[in-house]
């Protein structure tokens, strides 16, 4: 097992995995949809004033409507909503985008670029409770996807390389034979030989005498 091999197999394996996650979870395409958000206040006292805000899907492409009715004359007010400079909850943004004063119901609707969150408040503008309701609608378009076709495809490509690539560096490092990279074994000095291994003839020399 080849421990360096596995550990960059791993690293590859690691980043072409990321890479494929980002690029869905954050170039990912929406579909289209639509939402409704309901506001219901009972007995609102004379000269007071209830207030709500209401989150939407920020878009570049919507439309969104406001209606609204109430028991008795109320003063309403319908504003885009941003973060409350206490830093905590939601407040109106000046100016209004609708308002209408002591009338018992209205109506606003508008299309194109939309915010995140909306913002509504209701006066009671009578001498008598008010029961107040108000429905906020919003369709949007879908959105596509975040890359160019011929960038995600670079990026589709790479990421499956990298990952392949770390497949195999991890295959190699679990499976190759360590003895692979060893050297050559040391040169002599060699142990002596035995002379019974030696396989050599002998003759006596001949005596003349």
């Amino acid at each position: 097992m080849r421990l360096g091999l596995v550990a960059v197999g791993l690293a590859f394996v690691v980043v072409g995995g990321g890479l494929v996650a980002s690029l869905f979870l954050f170039s990912s395409a929406s579909p289209p949809g639509a939402l409704s958000r309901v506001v219901t206040a009972s007995q609102i006292a004379p000269n007071q004033t209830q207030s709500w805000s209401l989150d939407t899907v920020a878009t570049t492409a919507g439309s969104l409507t406001l209606t609204w009715s109430s028991t008795v004359r109320t003063d309403v007010a319908f504003y885009r909503a941003t973060a409350c400079s206490s830093g905590v909850g939601l407040c109106p943004t000046d100016p209004a985008l609708a308002e209408w004063a002591a009338v018992v119901s209205g109506s606003w609707k508008t299309s194109g670029s939309l915010a995140s969150a909306y913002f509504v408040a209701a006066t009671d503008a009578s001498s008598g409770p008010a029961d107040f309701n108000a429905t906020l609608g919003e369709t949007y378009a879908g959105t596509p996807f975040g890359l160019p076709t011929p960038t995600l495809v670079l990026v589709t490509i790479g990421c499956v390389l990298l990952l392949a690539t770390g497949a195999i560096g991890v295959f190699l490092g679990l499976f190759l034979p360590g003895s692979v990279y060893r050297g050559r074994p040391p040169e002599g000095p060699y142990p002596p030989i035995a002379e019974d291994d030696l396989d050599v003839d002998f003759e006596e020399p001949e005596d003349e005498n």
